[in-house]
Parts: C-alpha cells; structure tokens; sequence
C-alpha cells in the first residue's frame, strides 16, 4: 500500500479524531504527518518496534526472564547452541 492509497477511514474513530484535533492544533494536515513519519522511518529515526511494542513471543520470553526461568550459558557458543537447537 503507498501513501496515496492510505484509507484513514478504516482507523477507530475516536483514534483519529484524537489525532486530528492534535494535528489541527499544530497546523498540520494528515498528509503532512504521515509524510513526516514515513521520512522518519526511512531514514532510521525509529523502528517500527518503537511503534508497535514487542511482539506476544517476546514478551513470553521477558516474563520467562522475570519468573526466573531463563536460559543461561557459559559462553556465546554455548547461547547459540542453545538458540539453534530444536526444542
């Protein structure tokens, strides 16, 4: 999908009013920012992580962590090996 074919309908409405009142406050137009946040993203400012947050596996993985259930190792062979077996 390009920019010229973004449908901003298809957002919550209460999402976009939100957005378009900030947008208006500022003096901006839809157009604008999402020009703006395309620039960004292309020229590395932010990720999409920034954006989206971790994903569900890796927050699984962060609780693991916090329960204390992590996987530990020796030595960066021994992490890898690990990574790559088939559990």
């Amino acid at each position: 999908m390009t920019p010229a074919t973004i449908d901003l309908n298809g957002l919550d409405s209460d999402i976009r009013a939100n957005v378009l009142r900030q947008l208006t406050a500022s003096g901006l137009s839809e157009q604008v920012f999402v020009n703006q946040v395309y620039h960004a993203l292309a020229g590395g400012q932010f990720s999409l992580l920034d954006l989206l947050g971790p994903n569900a596996g890796t927050l699984e993985a962060m609780q693991e962590l916090t329960e204390g259930r992590g996987v530990s190792a020796e030595n960066i062979e021994q992490l890898f090996a690990d990574l790559h077996a088939d559990d």
